[in-house]
C-alpha cells in the first residue's frame, strides 16, 4: 500500500526541523534536464555486443559484458564522458532541493546538476566523490554532497559494471561506513529511483548489510506507479501485463519496508515537484519571521511591549517554531531573551537550529549601499519563513517605520502569512488596517474575522494576545493545502 503523501510531508519536515533529514538522489532526477537513463546510456554498447536492451533486465551486467568484450573500459569511459559531460540546466526539483535546510545529500548520479543548483542558491557545498575526500572534510560548508558512484570529471572511477558493484564495500569502505552512520542518524528521502533501477537494487543490498533490526530508522521514497502500455495492439494482453506489474510493484513496496523505506506512489513525475514544494512550504511555515522596532512606546507602553515580546519568544519556541529576526530596536533583544530562556529550560542545546538572528549593519557611510545590504538580509530572512509577525514599527524619523513597511511588502509579495499585532500601534496598526477588509484572502479562509479582530483588541492582556498570534500561526501552519 502506498504511503500517504500527507504523512510523508509531515514526517520528513519534522526530521528537517530537527536537523536530521538527508536526501538520496537517483538518475530519475536528472532525466528531465536532458540526461539519458541507463538504457539510453548503454543501448549502443549493447548493440555492439549483440544484445537487445528491451530484453535485458540486468543493465549492470550488460555494462560488464561490454567491458569484457573490449578488454578494458576505455570505450565505456568515452561513452560516459560524451553523455554526461554536458551543460544541462538544473530542473525546478533541483532548485527546490537547493533551498531546503538539508546538509547531507547522497547521490548515485555522475552529473553536476545538484551541485550547480546549490551553488546558484548561494550555499557553500563540498562535493565528496572519492574516499580520500571523506577523510579530510573542509570547514564552513552548508551542504555535503556524497557522490558515492563517482563524478563525470573522472569517468574511469565511476561505478557502473558488476565488478565495480561487487568490489564496492572493499574498495570504498569509507563511503560505506559514512553511509552506515547516516542511515541510523538521519531520515532519508529517496528521489529519482524506479523499481527497475539497477542502482537501487544493488544499493539495497548494501543497506541490508549496513542495518540491523535494532538500529533501523524510518526512511521514505517517492516512485511512479506502473503504467498501462496503451501502444500494445492486443489491449487484453496489455491489461493482463499491467495487472501483473501492479502486483509486482505492490510486492516491491512491501519488500522496501524491510529496509524501513516507506514508499509513496505517484501517477506522474510532476507530482514529485508538488511534494517537494509542499515540503518546502510546510518547513517554512514552522519558521516565524518577527519584524518590528520601537523607538517610542506611546501607543502600547514600553513595559507591555517588552513583556509581550519576551513571552512571545518563549511561546514560539515552546510551540516548536523557529524564530527569525533582524533584531529590531527594543523588539528583537527582548524576543531573543525569551526564546533563549525557553530553549535552555527545554534542554535544547542547538540554539542555531531554533533561532536565526540577522542584525542589520548600521552607519556604513554609504546610504545606498547600506540599503542594498539591508534588503539582501531582509530577503534572506523572509524567504526562509512562512509566517511574519509584525510588532509596533517606528523609527527615529517617522512614526511608521519604512523598514518594517518594506518587510511587510516583501512578505506579502512572497506570499507569506502576515500577522500584524495591531494593538502595538504604528506600522503594525497600519498593516492591520490594510489587511482587515480581505482577511479571507490573506489567510486562505483559515482564520476568522473575530480572531483577526483580537490582534487589535486593547482590552486583552499580553498572554491573551500571544494566544491569538499562536492561534493564527497554528491554523495556517497545520494546513498547507497540499493534499487536503
Amino acid at each position: 500500500m502506498s504511503f500517504s503523501k500527507n504523512r510523508l510531508v509531515s514526517e520528513f519536515v519534522s526530521a528537517m526541523q530537527n536537523g536530521e533529514a538527508a536526501l538520496f538522489i537517483g538518475a530519475g532526477m536528472s532525466r528531465p534536464a536532458g540526461f539519458v537513463d541507463w538504457k539510453g546510456l548503454l543501448r549502443d554498447c549493447a548493440e555492439e555486443i549483440g544484445l537487445n536492451l528491451d530484453r535485458e533486465h540486468d543493465l549492470v551486467a550488460v555494462a560488464q559484458y561490454y567491458i569484457n568484450s573490449r578488454i578494458d573500459r576505455a570505450r565505456l569511459n568515452q561513452v560516459l564522458k560524451r553523455e554526461f559531460d554536458k551543460s544541462y540546466r538544473p530542473t525546478i526539483n533541483h532548485s527546490i532541493i537547493s533551498r531546503l535546510p538539508i546538509r547531507n545529500i547522497w547521490t548515485t548520479n555522475f552529473d553536476t546538476l545538484i551541485e550547480d543548483a546549490i551553488r546558484h542558491s548561494g550555499k557553500k557545498i563540498e562535493v565528496i566523490s572519492n574516499d580520500s575526500q571523506i577523510a579530510i572534510p573542509t570547514s564552513g560548508r552548508d551542504v555535503m554532497l556524497y557522490k558515492m558512484h563517482g563524478d563525470i570529471a573522472d569517468p574511469s572511477k565511476i561505478i557502473i559494471c558488476k565488478n565495480d558493484y561487487e568490489n564496492y564495500s572493499k574498495e570504498h569502505e569509507l563511503f560505506q561506513n559514512q553511509l552506515s552512520v547516516e542511515l541510523v542518524s538521519k531520515t532519508f528521502l529517496f528521489l529519482g529511483f524506479s523499481f527497475s533501477d539497477p542502482n537501487l537494487n544493488y544499493m539495497l543490498g548494501h543497506l541490508r548489510s549496513l542495518l540491523s533490526d535494532k538500529n533501523k530508522r524510518a526512511h521514505y521514497a517517492i516512485m511512479r506507479k506502473t503504467r498501462l502500455n496503451w501502444h500494445m495492439e492486443n489491449k487484453k494482453e496489455a491489461e493482463e501485463i499491467h495487472a501483473y506489474d501492479i502486483n509486482r510493484q505492490n510486492l516491491h513496496v512491501q519488500d522496501l519496508k524491510r529496509y524501513s523505506i516507506n514508499t509513496t506512489l505517484v501517477d506522474d513525475y510532476d507530482e514529485v515537484t508538488k511534494i517537494l514544494e509542499c515540503i518546502e512550504k510546510a518547513n517554512q511555515l514552522k519558521n516565524v519571521f518577527v519584524s518590528g522596532s520601537a523607538h517610542v512606546f506611546d501607543e502600547y507602553g514600553e513595559e507591555k511591549i517588552r513583556e509581550f515580546c519576551f513571552n512571545l519568544g518563549r511561546a514560539l519556541i515552546k510551540s516548536d517554531y523557529k524564530i527569525i529576526t533582524g533584531m529590531g530596536l527594543n523588539i528583537g533583544d527582548t524576543l531573543v531573551k525569551g526564546a533563549i530562556l525557553e530553549l535552555h529550560q527545554m534542554d535544547k542545546n542547538n540554539i542555531e537550529q531554533n533561532l536565526l538572528i540577522r542584525p542589520f549593519p548600521k552607519y556604513l557611510g554609504n546610504e545606498f549601499e547600506e540599503q542594498k545590504i539591508h534588503d539582501k538580509i531582509r530577503t534572506d530572512m523572509i524567504s526562509k519563513s512562512g509566517i511574519a509577525v509584525i510588532i509596533s514599527g517606528t523609527s527615529r524619523t517617522s512614526k511608521i517605520s519604512a523598514g518594517v513597511m518594506r518587510e511587510y511588502e516583501m512578505a506579502r509579495q512572497q506570499g507569506k502569512y502576515i500577522i500584524p499585532v495591531g494593538v502595538t500601534g504604528y506600522a503594525a496598526k497600519h498593516i492591520w488596517e490594510i489587511m482587515q477588509p480581505e482577511i479571507d484572502r490573506h489567510y486562505d479562509n483559515k482564520v476568522s474575522s473575530e480572531i483577526y479582530r483580537r490582534l487589535n483588541d486593547s482590552t486583552i492582556d499580553s498572554n491573551q494576545l500571544i494566544e491569538v498570534v499562536l492561534s493564527i500561526a497554528n491554523k495556517v501552519s497545520n494546513s498547507t493545502g497540499c493534499y487536503n
